[in-house]
Order: C-alpha cells, then structure tokens, then sequence
C-alpha cells in the first residue's frame, strides 16, 4: 500500500467507492496488525537483550570480586626455621605425651552431643571434600581415646549418661570404626 489516490475514489459510483474503501481499510487493518506484531516482537528482543545484560553485569561483578592469587617466589630455606630443622625440631613442636592425656581428660569431660556434632561434622567434610587432614585425623584420634575414657568411667559407674547420650556414643564409634 504505496500511495492511495483518493481523486480517483471520488470519481467512482458510491458502491464501487464503498467497495475500495472497505478493501482499503482492510488492508490498513492488516498492516496495522503487522506493525503490531513487529513492535512486540521488538519488544520482547529488546527485554531478552536487556535481561542477558543484566546477567552479563551480575557476571561482570562476580569476576571481579574474585582475585586472581597473585604469584610470589618462595624461598624453600625460609619455609623451615632454623630451630625446627631435623627431627629434633620436628619432635619439639609436637605436644608432649602430658599435653595430650590433659586434651583427652578434657575432651571426656565435654557431652556427650558435642563429640558427636564434631565427628559427623568431621565425616562430612571428608565426604565433600575427599581429602581427610592430619588435624582432622587427630581430632578423631583423640575423641575415639576420649570416648574410651568414658566407658571406663560407664565401666566403673564414674560416669552415667543418658540412654540419649548411649546412643550418641555407640554412633559415634561406630562411625570412627567403620569411616575412618
């Protein structure tokens, strides 16, 4: 629909005119509604583009707020201080036999919920991260030897706990015995 030349439509008899005007009218409807369509295609581009940049900028500011690490040079002599060279050094760090019954002493001590809490916790880092630590190690160590402290105490009716408390226990080492 180019141009409309409405001198000849008004040259026409009134019935052929009606006729042409109905057909034009038709035919600006239907344009009408191709333009429509066309707009809302447009639009629906436009709010597709519009939630990819959205997205691209959440994106932006997460890349930026994660630092690259930064490379250094490591010396390997600093890595190991003169006082710890040798095994001497090593042994010396560790903490002695009287340190560790005292950790243990005081581990049977705590109830009985919170050993509990801390080897499932414990097993639950390992399963996600498949890797088991040497501090996790320890800590096992020393709450299974902790736990052995209270049924000696169960043993010797030092110590009573709940049937809750039993439960947990028996878990608890069935859990170091079977998991790690």
């Amino acid at each position: 629909m180019n141009g409309i030349d409405f001198d000849k439509i008004r040259q026409l008899p009134p019935e052929e005119k009606i006729k042409v005007l109905q057909r034009i009218e038709n035919e600006l409807k239907e344009l009408i509604n191709q333009r429509k369509k066309e707009i809302e295609k447009r639009n629906t581009e436009i709010e597709q583009a519009e939630s990819l940049l959205q997205e691209a900028e959440k994106e932006s500011r997460i890349l930026e707020e994660i630092k690259t690490p930064e490379i250094k040079t490591i010396d390997v002599s600093q890595l190991f201080r003169p006082e710890e060279k040798g095994l001497e050094g090593i042994a010396a760090t560790l903490p002695s036999e009287a340190e560790k019954a005292s950790q243990i002493e005081e581990l049977s001590r705590k109830p009985m919920q919170e050993l509990y809490n801390t080897v499932v916790g414990i097993k639950t880092e390992v399963e996600k991260t498949g890797i088991e630590t040497l501090y996790q190690q320890q800590q096992i160590e020393q709450i299974n030897e902790a736990m052995y402290e209270k049924r000696k105490a169960m043993e010797s009716r030092q110590y009573n706990p709940t049937q809750k408390a039993r439960h947990l226990m028996t878990a608890a080492e069935q859990m170091i015995q079977s998991y790690f």
